[in-house]
């Protein structure tokens, strides 16, 4: 049976309407997709993504310089800290300008300072914890140790110690001349005095310290004085390193004697 002809008309309506349609959405969506607001409305989009991803990059790119520096203070920092332990305790074991380490009086190694200049690696890994004040009373009390064979530590109005001076300084003669370190007038004094009783266990001064050894205080150099056994003992004690102990009010024949001890 054939459709009728209203239903064709009908039916060929509907597609021309459906093709029309289909036209204008398309066109309008061309139109839309060419529009000056379209286009710029993508190219905003666009940029800010761009300007989001570069602020991204920046973000990393300062994160690794700074991981980068803070690396690179670290390590000079390191460098610094070992340029200083090898110019403390020297290439060996032994201390600075080739001075041996000597021990305190109870033979116990002194934690973070020899007592000729210097620690070993073991005393530094122990020294992990110290202060910048604890360094530089160590720094001061190897550059101390440093001045001479013999070293008086003092307090100017201590009588004790005046007695030591005057029987070290001006009964004797002694080359290197003794260095003297009054604690009373050293920025560092209770520092040093603290750090000296823990070297040699002498709480009191005067400390009289022969190649870093504690040879007493003024009635020690005094008894020693007395019973002629001073020049002696600082002789024996420093080797080669006081190459005179003369007795500046012994007669000549007896000075002679014991320049030659």
């Amino acid at each position: 049976m054939m459709p009728s002809q209203r239903r064709m008309k009908t039916f060929a309506v509907l597609i021309i309407v459906t093709i029309v349609v289909l036209f204008y959405v398309s066109r309008a969506a061309h139109q839309t997709h060419t529009s000056d607001f379209y286009t710029k409305t993508q190219q905003a989009l666009q940029e800010r993504e761009h300007e989001e991803a570069a602020k991204q990059r920046d973000a990393e790119s300062v994160q690794a310089r700074l991981k980068a520096a803070e690396e690179q203070a670290k390590k000079a920092a390191d460098d610094k800290y070992d340029s200083v332990k090898v110019a403390v305790e020297g290439p060996t074991k032994k201390g600075v300008a080739g001075r041996v380490e000597i021990d305190s009086q109870d033979d116990k190694k002194v934690p973070g300072v020899a007592a000729q200049g210097g620690r070993s690696r073991e005393q530094a890994a122990m020294q992990k914890d110290e202060t910048i004040e604890d360094h530089e009373v160590e720094m001061e009390m190897n550059a101390i140790l440093r001045k001479s064979p013999v070293i008086i530590f003092s307090k100017s109005y201590c009588p004790y110690s005046k007695k030591a001076k005057h029987i070290l300084l001006e009964k004797y003669r002694i080359v290197p001349e003794p260095y003297v370190v009054e604690l009373d007038t050293n920025p560092l004094g209770p520092k040093l005095q603290a750090l000296l009783t823990h070297m040699t266990g002498r709480r009191t001064v005067p400390n009289v310290l022969v190649v870093g050894k504690s040879i007493g205080g003024g009635d020690d150099v005094e008894d020693m004085d007395q019973m002629d056994t001073l020049a002696k003992k600082i002789k024996k004690m420093s080797g080669t390193r006081i190459t005179e102990v003369e007795y500046r009010e012994a007669r000549p024949e007896i000075r002679r004697v014991r320049r030659a001890v």
